[in-house]
C-alpha cells in the first residue's frame, strides 16, 4: 500500500436493497500498469464513479498519493492528478481536436474576468503553453493530422485518443481507462497500447477497465477481478485468467 498511487479500501455501495459493491478494497501502485474485468453487471462502472468522485460510496475510503479523498469533490481529485475516461467519449464534438485538447487545461486564468483586465500578459503566456501543451500531445497521439478537424470527424480509435489526450493535459499522476479498445480497430488498439506503455514508462499510473481480454492480458502488469460486486482475485494476469473461480464467474467456465 504504501508505495501504491491510488488504495482503495472497503467500498460499499447500495442501490435500495441492492448490493452493487460490497468490501471492495485492492491498490494500484505509481506508474504500474493495472486492469481490472469482470461480467457485466460486476460493479465495475460503479467503482469507478466511485473513486473518481462521480458518486457517493455508502461506506470505504479511496486515498491517493497518500491523501484521504474519499470526500472530495471529482475537481479537486483532478487537481492533484486523478484523470478518467469514459467508455462512451465525451468530447466537443463541434470543437477541433486540438481545441478539445485546450480546454481541458484545468485553472485557465482567463476564465476569471478580473485576470482579463488586470493580468492580460499572464494570460497569454498561460495560454501559449497550453497550446505546446496540446501540440505535444498531439504529436504524441499521432493526432496532428486531425488537427484542426471537428472532433465529431474522428473515427472511434481516434476519439479514445482523444480521449486519453484529454486527460493528459491535467498532467496526471494516474489515468482510470474506461474501455479505451471497445469500437476500436486492431491496428488502434495496438497503438493506444503503446501509447499507455510509453506513459506508464514516464510514471504515470494507469487503471483500466476493459472487455477485450487479449489485449488489456497483454498490457497490464496486474488484474483485478470483480464479480457480484465483490473483489474475486487479484494477480498477474495469466495466473488470474487462469484460476477456475475467474473462468466461472467471467467466461462460463470455458477455456
Amino acid at each position: 500500500m504504501a508505495e501504491a498511487s491510488l488504495c482503495v479500501q472497503g467500498i460499499r455501495k447500495h442501490f435500495g436493497g441492492v448490493s452493487v459493491l460490497e468490501d471492495v478494497s485492492f491498490a494500484a501502485p505509481a506508474g504500474g500498469l493495472s486492469g481490472m474485468i469482470g461480467p457485466n453487471g460486476a460493479g465495475k462502472s460503479t467503482l469507478f464513479a466511485i473513486v473518481t468522485g462521480f458518486q457517493a460510496g455508502d461506506g470505504g475510503s479511496v486515498l491517493f498519493k497518500g491523501q484521504d479523498v474519499t470526500a472530495l469533490p471529482t475537481v479537486q481529485r483532478v487537481r492533484l492528478g486523478m484523470a478518467r475516461t469514459f467508455q462512451v467519449p465525451r468530447e466537443f464534438g463541434s470543437l477541433t481536436v486540438r481545441e478539445n485538447l485546450m480546454a481541458a487545461a484545468p485553472g485557465q486564468a482567463g476564465e476569471k474576468l478580473r485576470n482579463v483586465f488586470f493580468r492580460p500578459g499572464w494570460i497569454r503566456a498561460e495560454e501559449a503553453a497550453i497550446a505546446a501543451a496540446a501540440e505535444e500531445w498531439l504529436a504524441f497521439l499521432n493526432l496532428e493530422r486531425v488537427a484542426d478537424a471537428p472532433a465529431s470527424s474522428l473515427s472511434g480509435g481516434q476519439r479514445k485518443l482523444l480521449e486519453l489526450g484529454r486527460a493528459l493535459m491535467v498532467r496526471p499522476a494516474m489515468i482510470l481507462l474506461d474501455e479505451p479498445f471497445a469500437g476500436v480497430n486492431p491496428v488502434l488498439v495496438g497503438e493506444i497500447s503503446e501509447r499507455i506503455r510509453e506513459l506508464s514508462a514516464k510514471g504515470i499510473g494507469f487503471l483500466i477497465v476493459e472487455h477485450n481480454l487479449a489485449a488489456l492480458s497483454r498490457l497490464v502488469d496486474r488484474l483485478f477481478v470483480l464479480d457480484r460486486g465483490r473483489l474475486l482475485a487479484e494477480g498477474a494476469p495469466a495466473e488470474v485468467l487462469a484460476d477456475a473461480a475467474v473462468r466461472e464467474a467471467y467466461m462460463g467456465g470455458s477455456a
